[in-house]
């Protein structure tokens, strides 16, 4: 490991630009980069997004570092001799919709106390702002390096990571790959991704719409129902819980409920508004029968995040066990249509889950499948980077394997390496379910991304002595 004098210096480096730090962070927030992928465009992930590229490759510039846009599907700033080996550390600018029932802005960077607040400042715009301090810190402090890094910010992640497929197919990627996108200490495999779309026929005439969620990797925070004015509807009225708010006009009754939303890969703690909705309307049977028995199974779907209710449960020793989300709903017509995002063990067969959802009485649509992803963590980059994560935290961790999806999954030679870290925000007085990634009033503790801030600069000044000619 290195030095005290080194160490010295990161610490002061990093008090001296703690500012800057947070305002670079501040302004990145701001922008609504919420993506919408067209490949006609000139902007293909929208224009928010590329807003968000050109505001990461003017940072670069102004702080002395080699810029490329490549095509607003990525930002790469980069440093080194191109023709050594070649580290990549990832990130991205997209983010999801904002969603319901946020406390403070969304797309405005609060500071408050020691915590930022607003959508991105965990996933993942604080990370791709601190992995640039730490190419301006080597930079800045003109250490040579044994190896060329090269920052890529992807712009639709959150989408399907249609920018690292496009950045594989026209760039080369490097030899080892870092995604900033995770927790620490070192992320060495992901579970695989299955989404899919179950449809079925709604008979009940009453129902206008039905709506839940904004995103297809959340846990929907908010679902809503509409349906005909009648005596009868309204007469159940009366019989519902407070938790379920309604308007109504002469000809419609909307109902809605709200949940606990957060990222579909890490449900626990979570509850998905479309089972909070339906849960009464069940119970008080406000469906004809062959509508009521269909609602019962979304709802059997969205109540819980096994899987069991499919049929399609599942585990491994390596990466635990499989978790089902029902993401988006959307009924109306007669017909409704829920997706569920599966993350499903690194040892089970996304074939196998496929065919119990055949026997699930749904149509199946919309099947996207990514595999699950592992790098072996006996590699010396891996051991690097635990040993700094280790001397710096002193925390010993352990390397893992989570539910996530990151660009990990994308890339050969690549792990996630933060800037996740234990954190306790509870001071902020937020409602039940809020801070979160994915979920209203999202959290980013500063002291943590300064701890994460060290954390990179020291690994990558630890790969330069793995890379070390001689």
């Amino acid at each position: 490991m290195r030095g005290l004098v080194i160490e010295e210096q990161i610490e002061q480096w990093i008090e001296k630009h703690k500012t800057e730090l947070l305002e670079d962070i501040a302004g990145l927030v701001n922008i609504p980069s919420v993506a919408s992928y067209d490949p006609s465009s000139p902007y293909p992930f929208g224009e928010k997004c590329a807003e968000a590229i050109e505001y990461i490759l003017n940072l670069g510039q102004r702080y002395g570092l080699q810029t490329f846009n490549r095509e607003y599907y990525c930002a790469v700033i980069s440093m080194g001799d191109e023709t050594k080996r070649t580290v990549g550390i990832w990130g991205h600018v997209d983010v999801v919709p904002a969603g319901e029932g946020w406390s403070y802005p969304p797309f405005f960077c609060t500071q408050k106390d020691s915590f930022l607040i607003g959508r991105g400042v965990q996933d993942n715009k604080g990370a791709v702002i601190a992995v640039l301090y730490a190419l301006r810190f080597i930079q800045e402090l003109g250490i040579p390096l044994n190896y060329q890094l090269q920052h890529i910010v992807g712009s639709g992640e959150e989408i399907g990571m249609l920018d690292v497929a496009y950045y594989r197919e026209h760039y080369h990627v490097p030899d080892f790959n870092i995604v900033a996108d995770s927790g620490f200490p070192v992320c060495y495999g992901e579970k695989g991704m299955l989404s899919v779309t179950l449809n079925c026929d709604i008979a009940d005439s009453s129902i206008l719409r039905i709506q839940g969620g904004v995103a297809s990797n959340s846990v929907p925070g908010y679902a809503e129902l509409i349906v005909r004015r009648d005596e009868a509807a309204v007469a159940k009225l009366n019989h519902l819980p407070s938790h379920i708010q309604y308007s109504q006009t002469e000809e419609e009754i909307t109902l809605f409920a709200v949940g606990k939303s957060g990222h579909a890969a890490f449900p626990e703690g979570t509850s998905n508004a479309i089972a909070v909705l339906l849960e009464p309307l069940l119970r008080i049977a406000w469906f004809e029968e062959s509508t009521h028995k269909q609602l019962e199974k979304i709802y059997d779907i969205c109540k819980h995040y096994d899987g069991k209710a499919l049929d399609i449960h599942c585990e491994d020793k390596l990466s635990g066990a499989l978790t089902c989300v029902g993401t988006l709903l959307q009924g109306r017509d007669g017909r409704l249509a829920l997706e569920l995002n599966i993350r499903y063990p690194i040892h089970q067969s996304s074939e196998v889950l496929l065919q119990q959802l055949q026997e699930s009485g749904f149509t199946l649509t919309n099947i996207h499948d990514s595999e699950p992803s592992y790098y072996d963590p006996d590699t010396p980059e891996v051991k690097r980077l635990m040993e700094v994560y280790q001397a710096v935290t002193g925390e010993q961790g352990e390397p893992f394997v989570m539910g996530g999806g990151t660009y990990a999954r994308k890339l050969p030679h690549a792990v996630g390496f933060g800037p996740g870290l234990p954190t306790d925000f509870s001071s902020l007085n937020l409602p039940p379910g809020h801070g979160q990634i994915h979920g209203p009033d999202e959290v980013q503790s500063i002291p943590n991304l300064i701890t994460a801030l060290k954390i990179y600069i020291v690994a990558l000044l630890e790969l330069n002595e793995l890379y070390q000619v001689g």
